[in-house]
């Protein structure tokens, strides 16, 4: 009989107490008190830049900012605080999975995940997996979970939440082999589902949940029914541009065109090195809690109407994701997403599979792809809804998750539109 694996954070080297074997595990965070007092001593004594007066916004995070987070880190963020609260407000979770090796051939080990699992009181709950972006973590689906699994009506749809941390963010240990890119994490996701009694189930998504998703829905359609996103970037073909340039397209088209061209040429920059060189960045980012904040904030500030949204508690604790295991997992996987075909240095989405069951799309406008038209959507799957909000940003379970709520009912509360029927066949 073979033995039962099992995986400490003394195995795997972690910031953080955790045990991970075949089993479901429940799990509270704990992270080492001799790193948090390191962080602290890290923020206290960080050397910042000296930009220009005034600072170039274009050049990135000002050291106004800079000095502001380290000195809130500093004297003012208590991580025993927000520890209380994760460990308090989700139902958190560890195991082991082993990828399914008709999906890809590359040994990549048994994968470690911590994930959380809320599930509904309702006998007629729908399984949903929700998969976080980058800079996120699982703390994304937070506002989502009460909601989601006790709708406050009974003729709303109820759903059994899993939200796993992709290897790398949070509490999911980072992948100790290479190789480990958004189709692999979507086969560890589906065993996961798997494990946890789910034959069928939907997803929802944004950044790179959505690639996730995506490669998941192509590789495992018995399995997966349907699905919403709130990232389904379809970036112009050449026809596009050439009828742009013609002065052809419609005023959405040329919206999209002129936006996905902003984000390529001004913003892509931190997706070219993750995706090129992600160790050389991690070594620095990896001895800065500072620097790390910066980079994360950076990418969020311009993902909602208002940055003040980010609070320096909340960056410190969206940054605390990925500095607790070190943020080189996270940026891998770029590298191995990029190697997926997902993504490369000069466009984001082109290589996705395309997705045959019925899924949503929910378009924010603090995002890159906002006002994609419908028949651009189709091109890579069987869109059957699309709805375009008028607030919202990239990150929508966080900032808008009450639209966000009304899409996922909206549609899989549509059992022949989104194919949930057979949940109740």
């Amino acid at each position: 009989m073979a033995q039962s694996l099992e995986l400490t954070d003394e195995d795997l080297n972690l910031q953080f107490k955790a045990t991970f074997n075949d089993a479901i595990c429940p799990f509270s965070v704990s992270v080492k008190q001799e790193f948090l007092e390191l962080t602290i001593l890290k923020a206290k004594t960080t050397r910042f830049a000296q930009d220009y007066q005034p600072p170039d916004s274009t050049d990135g995070p000002s050291s106004h900012d800079a000095k502001a987070i380290a000195a809130y880190w500093a004297d003012n963020y208590s991580w025993s605080k927000i520890e209380t609260e994760i460990n308090s407000r989700f139902r958190q979770f560890t195991t082991i999975v082993n990828l399914d090796k008709t999906i890809d051939d590359t040994d990549l080990g048994p994968i470690p995940l911590h994930f959380i699992h809320h599930e509904s009181p309702r006998p007629d709950a729908i399984p949903l997996l929700f998969v976080h972006g980058w800079p996120g973590s699982f703390l994304e689906a937070e506002k989502l979970l009460g909601p989601l699994t006790d709708p406050p009506n009974s003729s709303l749809t109820a759903f059994h939440v899993v939200a796993p941390s992709i290897p790398g963010y949070g509490f999911s240990p980072a992948p100790r082999r290479p190789g480990f890119g958004y189709r692999q994490a979507g086969a560890a996701f589906h065993a996961l589902m798997k494990k946890l009694g789910y034959d069928k189930y939907v997803f929802q998504g944004g950044d790179a949940g959505d690639f996730i998703n995506r490669y998941a829905a192509a590789d495992f359609p018995n399995s997966i029914v349907s699905g919403l996103s709130n990232f389904w970037v379809i970036p112009p073909s050449e026809t596009d541009l050439e009828r742009n340039i013609k002065g052809e397209v419609s005023d959405d088209e040329k919206y999209v065109i002129e936006a996905y061209k902003s984000f390529i040429n001004g913003r892509w920059s931190y997706g070219q090195i993750q995706q090129t060189q992600p160790l050389r960045l991690a070594a620095a980012l990896t001895d800065s809690p500072v620097g790390l904040a910066m980079w994360i904030y950076d990418a969020l500030k311009s993902c909602v109407p208002d940055p003040s949204f980010w609070t320096p508690e909340l960056v410190i604790t969206w940054t605390m994701m990925h500095w607790i295991p070190g943020p080189y997992g996270a940026f891998g996987l770029y590298k191995n997403g990029a190697k997926n075909g997902a993504i490369s240095t000069h466009d984001i989405a082109t290589g996705l599979p395309y997705v045959h069951q019925p899924v949503a799309i929910s378009e924010f406008p603090y995002d890159i792809w906002y006002r994609t038209p419908l028949d651009w959507a189709r091109r890579a799957g069987n869109v059957k809804q699309c709805i375009v909000h008028k607030r919202g940003g990239h990150f929508a379970a966080f900032d808008a998750p009450d639209l966000l709520l009304q899409d996922i009912w909206t549609f899989f509360g549509n059992r022949e539109l989104s194919g949930t029927k057979v949940f109740f066949e």
